[in-house]
């Protein structure tokens, strides 16, 4: 019984550290994705992967690092991993769904969004890739509804703004498209948005010759 119990000990010491290497592996790999090391990111999480194929966040930081390099395929396992292994998080389901979109399978990835929303009615990214989604699906309305309301509540971030531009265009409320892309332009210089504003520019311009 004592033999037993000191196996048993061991035992829980080892899963305990092995729980706590696969921490610092995805902590490690995680301040490399925010740098955009992806590469590197992804050497550490596959020693990660080795030690425990079963940990959602490692899948998880995977299918982040395969999307970014556009292994969308690889993306999509590391994704259903995460959620098939983990608790319910909206950000892995959020990641299910970029992965689905970027194959090309719109309605699961809805589906994956809408489930991230109802696990988190606020989590951003899942709002996002919906307002995506809509636009996508040429439903400007919608999207734009969910655009608005991200740039309402949530610190500026150009692709929101560049998406509510594009929706206006679309909606052919083009000086309204203009007008944003000015405001905001104003706040943040950044180019995709000088661009996008061209861009619509030339077109009215063509369109009025």
């Amino acid at each position: 019984m004592k033999k037993i119990f000191i196996i048993m000990i061991f035992l829980f010491v080892l899963l305990t550290g092995c729980s706590s290497e696969v921490k610092d592996y995805n902590k490690e790999a995680k301040n490399l994705i925010n740098n955009g090391n992806y590469s590197e990111a992804l050497n550490i999480l596959k020693e990660a992967i080795e030690i425990d194929d079963t940990n959602d966040v490692t899948w998880n930081n995977l299918s982040v690092c395969y999307e970014a390099i556009g292994e969308y395929d690889l993306a999509l396992e590391a994704a259903r991993n995460a959620v098939n292994y983990g608790d319910e998080k909206a950000v892995e389901y959020s990641n299910l769904g970029n992965a689905y979109f970027d194959l090309g399978f719109l309605e699961e990835a809805r589906l994956a969004y809408e489930r991230a929303l109802d696990i988190d009615s606020d989590y951003f990214y899942a709002q996002y890739g919906l307002g995506v989604y809509y636009s996508k699906k040429e439903s400007y309305e919608e999207s734009q509804k969910i655009f608005k309301e991200l740039l309402d509540n949530n610190p500026l971030n150009v692709g929101v703004v560049e998406h509510m531009a594009y929706n206006l265009y679309k909606m052919n409320r083009i000086d309204e498209a203009m007008v944003l892309l000015e405001v905001h332009i104003e706040k943040v210089k950044a180019p995709s948005l000088v661009e996008l504003l061209e861009k619509i520019k030339d077109e009215v311009k063509d369109s009025d010759e």
